[in-house]
């Protein structure tokens, strides 16, 4: 186990040296700049260009295939409460990292990564008030997005990026009052919650600061008709 000096907060990390698995992803944008550590203690190692673990996304796409197509930087944060599967956004001081949560400690997240050092996979330890933690991704919650219409699902990531939560955990708000992952205006999601109150249907009351309520609503207003956000042209 090295022990590393990264931002504010002692890291530890254990390397695994592995060679490119056998899998064959057919698009993805790749990881811009590397992730590797300033130490020298890995030591020298040359990966294959076609070796999975040169991108963190690639990696955890190993294990989790639906895993969205996108570059660390742009992952959502759209859970405040993380558990083992869940993963962790994290900014370096010149680049963005993602890795999978695989256990949880009464300080700590213990988490697998990709392309760290480059080309291979390691365990590290963060404490939960790093400061290089910037929040938290769950499936779950993305697989309701992923389960749209691609015309509802580009909605969503111009209205949001699919996220819910700002790195302080508080709900996103746009400029004009707007919140959560469909940036609903305040007097729509009323004027919503009145419909579904006259139709009837069940759980009338939804919560709009919770990201599955955001989602109902959502499909709700839009088979209404009722638009609030910019439909892709």
């Amino acid at each position: 186990m090295i022990a590393l000096a990264m931002g504010l907060t002692p890291t530890t990390i254990e390397v695994t040296k592995t060679e490119p698995h056998p899998i064959v992803v057919d698009k993805l944008v790749p990881d811009t700049p590397s992730h590797t550590p300033p130490v020298s203690e890995f030591g020298e190692f040359t990966p294959k260009e076609d070796n999975i673990y040169l991108s963190c996304v690639k990696t955890l796409r190993e294990r989790i295939p639906d895993l969205p197509l996108l570059n660390a930087i742009d992952f959502p944060l759209n859970t405040i409460t993380p558990k083992v599967g869940d993963i962790i956004k994290i900014k370096y001081p010149s680049n963005y990292h993602i890795a999978l949560i695989t256990k949880e400690t009464d300080n700590s997240w213990i988490t697998y990564n990709g392309n760290i050092p480059a080309g291979a996979t390691s365990t590290i330890e963060y404490k939960k008030d790093d400061p290089k933690i910037l929040g938290y991704f769950n499936m779950s919650r993305q697989r309701l997005i992923d389960n749209l219409t691609p015309i509802q699902k580009e909605t969503l990531w111009n209205e949001s990026g699919w996220s819910m939560y700002n790195p302080d955990g508080s709900v996103i708000r746009g400029k004009d009052g707007e919140w959560g992952v469909a940036q609903f205006m305040p007097s729509t999601w009323e004027r919503l919650t009145e419909l579904r109150r006259q139709e009837k249907v069940e759980h009338i009351l939804l919560d709009k600061l919770n990201f599955e309520d955001q989602i109902i609503m959502f499909k709700y207003g839009w088979d209404k008709g009722v638009t609030w956000y910019g439909k892709p042209k």
